[in-house]
Formats: structure tokens, sequence, C-alpha cells
């Protein structure tokens, strides 16, 4: 798709003109580099050349009163193209003459409209007496004289080259003599208007045995016969065909775009057509570009997208939203069960994808979908319901589809709540953080804190961390989340420290998204230093999940992090797969055993010898290690019994807010 752009770029430069693509209300949908540069270059203001931006404003400040009206019936395909040269005053009071030309342009649906734009740079000259023939000699298209027989009495020279035909072989030929092949065809009725009918035509062709697409012009004379101008158009119709797949099509796969898919699910909903949204999420993409590539990503990426492809058939269209999420719109067919078409779906995800090394990877996969009108009136609403549904689906954590219910309603109600508090003042929205100590269990004396996000929202009450922390991973806040939770911990911390001496181990987590974010890390560090906060007092906690595993950027984060004397825990160990990599791979200084096997302290043998075994990794390879979630004496006992010594959880003490940690622990 690359080469493809060059090439659009190398003719617009050849032949000196500014391209750019127009939809059917007049905004830039695309626009080639030469416009916008010359825009920047020139001074013209934004709303002339700036993607996005309604082209018509050019038009109505520099043209001449009648041009926007005849724009607009070439992009409604009202006439076949518009020709014009229009003045432009520049930056410097200059005057820059364009020649503007206007084309329709074919869109995924029939039924919608859109433009190509071309402007070039002209100069006006003085205009010297010339001879009519002269100027058919030196015109740039074809042009040709037929008398009512269709008898060639004229055709000039760029006429001659465009038909491959010597011109003193075809003057006083019949035109249908000389192109047999055209009987009967489009030419042919649109040439018979012209000379029955006294009509001007115009219209564009292709004529196979020229292998040619040409536009023509027809006039009546009065005299008898036609005035007839042609021009090859091949050219132009690769750059359209270009220029179209650059808008609406995605480059790495080659399938359909969003532009593209909202426009064919919009073209339904107007016709009142029925159809099906399948909202296609990969889940585990993440993994592949951690512990490979991210070429071995966009090979799977391909692989999704030509097996959706082999299962659409002719009533079903694949597209590809952003990164690792696809759409297929389908029209029912008959009594056909959504179910069995989903399963179908899903059936893609139960077999290993090929990478490029030879290796393999299963990829899952999570299907929401939404119905048209069944579940929702509008595109907005199905697209919306059917991301409902596939959210609910990544619950079963493997391969599965969900379909929307009016319940969800309430459940997606709730998360915009959630999401559109993110966006605001969180301390006036509820959000704080709480205390809940480390406590030394040789001694009694507390050695630490963890730091825990809350949030008692002003419509919802409290909110569960697990809850708002997905959201915020999901609409992308969560770096501005954690970056006022630093604020808010830091400014106390600092409080503390003047007035107790504070020196305490502080703990917070953070999530994976945060730990691959070098920009986040600077500014982490930068608050640091601001509030004078002693590095070697900050510890990070990082969950056990996957999507670490083996991830440069995140490895080159915690690594500067232990530089700077900041400490490093792994949160929750013992439960995930990847635990062993971490400890190979990562500078961790602390492990926290999972409540998990505290809990089966006393209950489960099993259970407590790979505990112990835990603990002896733990100690093996000089790793601090803290026993979270202990509650009951039995729990204590084992642990001291084979020297875990440090503990979190209830049967110590609760979070608890800053009023209370400061009355108990430091006053």
């Amino acid at each position: 798709m690359e080469s493809d752009k060059n090439a659009i770029k190398e003719m617009t430069e050849n032949n000196g003109e500014l391209v750019l693509i127009l939809d059917e209300t007049g905004k830039i949908i695309r626009n080639i580099e030469g416009w916008t540069e010359f825009g920047k270059e020139h001074g013209l203001p934004e709303k002339y050349w700036k993607n996005s931006v309604n082209f018509f404003n050019f038009i109505k400040d520099f043209g001449k009163g009648d041009e926007l009206r005849t724009l607009k019936k070439v992009i409604g395909k009202d006439l076949k193209e518009y020709l014009d040269i229009i003045p432009v005053i520049l930056k410097d009071n200059s005057l820059q003459w364009f020649s503007i030309k206007a084309r329709p342009m074919k869109t995924l649906n029939e039924n919608l409209n859109g433009t190509v734009i071309s402007l070039k740079l002209v100069n006006l000259h003085t205009i010297q007496a010339i001879t009519a023939e002269s100027v058919l000699e030196n015109m740039d298209e074809g042009f040709a004289l037929l008398d009512e027989n269709y008898k060639i009495h004229y055709l000039n020279a760029y006429g001659e080259e465009v038909l491959k035909s010597p011109r003193e072989e075809n003057v006083g030929m019949n035109w249908w003599d000389l192109f047999p092949d055209a009987v009967g065809s489009k030419f042919h009725q649109e040439f018979d208007k012209v000379i029955l009918k006294g009509a001007s035509v115009h219209f564009e062709e292709y004529y196979e045995p020229l292998s040619t697409w040409f536009r023509l012009n027809a006039y009546p004379l009065s005299s008898g016969g036609m005035a007839l101008y042609f021009q090859n158009i091949n050219e132009r119709k690769v750059t359209e065909e270009k220029l179209w797949e650059y808008a609406y099509t995605d480059f790495l796969t080659g399938l359909p775009n969003r532009r593209a898919m909202s426009e064919l699910a919009n073209s339904l909903v107007r016709s009142k057509t029925k159809f099906t949204l399948f909202f296609i999420n990969l889940d585990n993409l993440k993994v592949v570009n951690a512990m490979h590539n991210f070429n071995s990503g966009d090979k799977v990426l391909e692989s999704v997208a030509a097996k959706l492809k082999e299962l659409a058939g002719p009533y079903s269209k694949i597209g590809r939203l952003d990164g690792d999420e696809f759409v297929v719109i389908r029209q029912p067919q008959g009594k056909e069960r959504l179910e069995n078409f989903a399963e179908n779906l899903k059936e893609i995800f139960m077999h290993p994808f090929q990478l490029e090394n030879q290796q393999s990877v299963n990829i899952a996969a999570s299907i929401g979908i939404a119905c048209y009108p069944y579940d929702a009136q509008n595109l907005g609403e199905v697209l919306s319901f059917a991301e409902t549904a596939m959210f609910e689906a990544k619950k079963t954590k493997e391969t599965s589809y969900c379909f929307f219910r009016k319940a969800m309603n309430s459940e997606r109600e709730r998360k915009i709540k959630i999401e559109k508090g993110l966006q605001e003042d969180l301390k006036e929205n509820g959000y704080y953080f709480t205390l809940q100590p480390q406590i030394d269990g040789a001694t009694g004396k507390v050695i630490g804190v963890e730091i825990l996000s809350r949030w008692n929202h002003p419509e919802l009450g409290e909110l569960s961390p697990l809850e708002f922390i997905q959201v915020a991973e999901q609409s992308s806040t969560i770096v501005s989340l954690t970056t006022h939770l630093l604020h808010e911990v830091f400014t106390q911390l600092k409080e503390w420290q003047k007035r107790y001496g504070w020196n305490l181990k502080t703990a917070i987590n953070m999530t994976p998204s945060l730990l691959g974010n070098p920009e986040f890390f600077k500014d982490f560090f930068a608050l640091i230093d601001r509030y004078e906060i002693q590095p070697e007092f900050i510890e990070i906690e990082i969950t056990e999940q996957a999507e670490l595993t083996y991830s440069d950027c995140t490895l080159e984060n915690l690594q500067l992090c232990k530089s700077k004397g900041i400490s490093i825990a792994i949160d929750d160990f013992g439960t995930g797969f990847s635990m062993i990599a971490y400890l190979t791979q990562f500078p961790i200084n602390k492990i926290k055993l999972d409540k998990f096997f505290i809990q089966k302290i006393g209950e489960d043998k099993k259970s407590e010898a790979v505990l112990a075994s835990l603990i002896h990794l733990a100690k093996s390879i000089e790793c601090e290690l803290l026993a979270e979630g202990v509650e009951r004496i039995e729990e204590v006992d084992f642990l001291k019994k084979h020297d875990c010594i440090h503990f979190q959880g209830y049967y110590f003490d609760k979070p608890l807010t800053v009023a209370d940690f400061e009355e108990k622990y430091l006053r």
C-alpha cells in the first residue's frame, strides 16, 4: 500500500497538480501533501487546506458566485466535470491564479457521492491573435468534426495520437467504420442524441480495442453534424482508484476501513435494510507483540482478515476498525440463525495462527453482536451496543460471543458515567486513597504501606477499584488518573515527612499500560524530584500478567526505576503463568505472595506445599517477601514457621484513611 501512495504522489507531482478528496458535504477527507504544504507555505487560512475542513469555504471566498452551485452538481453526479480559473490573494498580497477541476468519484456505496479536486497553478499572459486551426492543433484534448452521417471531416493532432490511427487515413471515413466495436454501444447511443435530437452530451466510457477510458463532450453544429472533444483519461481513472483506496481501505489487511464500513452501514440504515453487526476484538494481540514482535502481530492481523473474508460470502462485509478490532456487517438470509454464523466466527480462533518464523500462536477473540433495527435505530447505537456486548463476552477469558441485551444498557450507562467522571475533577468527584499497613511479624512494627485507590462516586456511590481502573484503561485516562493519585500521595508524604520524619516504604500499583509508557515515567520521576521524595521510600507494584512478559520497553522503564533506588515488587505472585519469566527478566526486589495460597493454609496440603516452595524460591534469589491477605492466626504461624515474617492483611489492619492512619500510626 505504501507503493500506491508513492505512485499517487508521483503522478500528482509530475503534472504539477495539487489533489484532494471531498465527501458529499464538501469536507476534505484526504489531501495530498502538495495542497497542505502550499497552504502552509503561502499563509492560506487553515479553513481552506486542513484535513476535515470544508473546501466550500475556499470556493465561497474566491469564486465568482455560481461556482459553488456548479461544484455541488459535480458532487451530486449531475455534471461530469467542473472547470474554472480562480484568483487567490496570498499572504504577501500577491495574486496567484488556480486552474481548478472537479470530477465525481465512486465511494464504497454507489448511493454516496464525493469528488476529486485538482488544483494547478497557472499564469495568465497577454493573449495574442492566433488562428482557429492553431488553437485546435495545440489543444490538450482530441477534437473531431463529423457530419450528419458520421463522416470525419477534421481530426486534430492530439486526436490522432489518442485514437492511434493516422489522420490522413481517417479523414473522409465513417466514424463507425473506424471503430466498429463501438456500434450499438454507449458511444453510439450518445452520438445519436447529438445528430438526431440536437442535444449536447457529456460522458465517460471505456473502449476495449484501444484499452482506453475516454471522456467525451459532443455538441450539435448549426450546419448539421457535431463537434467532438475527447481525452484519454486512463491515468486519471488509475489515480482516482488509488485515491479512493487510500481513503477507504485499511493498508495492512486490504479490508475496508472504519470510514468505509460506516458509510456502508449508514446506507443500510437510510434504506431501512436489516443487518447484524458483529464486533470482534482480538484479546491477546498485545501478548503476541510483546513476546515476539510487531511484525508477528501484523501477520496475525493479516491472517485473521483472510479467514474472515473466506467466511464472509456474498451476504457479509468485513472491515477493520482500529488496531485489534474487526467488524462484520451481515444481512439476514431467510430464517438463518445468527448463532450459527457466530459459531463460525468463533471457529476461526479455535486453531493456531502461523507467524513468519514458523512458530504458531493461539489468538482469543471476544465477539459482540447487535442488530438493526431490533436493538437500535441508528449506526452509532448499533456499534456501541455491539461493543458493549463484546466487553461482556470478554468476561469468559476465552473466545466467545455475546448478543446485546437491553439489560446491558444500564451497565453501559454506568460505564459512561465513570468515564465522564475520570475526565473531570477527580478530587471534587470523590476520588481518594487509603493506606494499608505492612507489618513486621517479629516486632509488630509498621514497615511500609500500600496505597489503594478508592472512589466514592457522587451518583454511583463507592466503586470497586477493579471497575474504575478497567474503565480508565479502556478510555485512555489511566495516565491522568495515576498522575492525580501521585500528586495526592506525594503531597501527603511530604507533609508527614516534615511533621513525623516519614521513612516508610510506600507501594503504588501500576498497570501494564503505564509500565510500557516512557513518557509517564518521565513525569513520575519529575514528581518525585518536585516533592523531594526519597526514591528508596517508593515501591511500584506490578501485577503478574502475561502482557508484561519480555516487553523491552517495560524492562527499560523498570531498570531505570531500580537505578534511581525505587523498589519493584510483584503483586499476587504465584497465580500467573509468567512468574519465572518475571524473576529472570525484570529487576525484582520484592515478592508479594498471593492471598489465594494464604487462604488455603490449614485446609489444603498441596497449596501449603506450593506456598512453602514459593517462599524458598524467594529466599534463594534474595528477594524480600511479604504475604498479603493474612486474616487468621493459623496463617501467621505457618508463614513464620517457613521464615516469612512480613504481613499485610485484615488480621493486622484494614486499609485506613489518611486521617485514621495518621492518628493510629504517626501521632
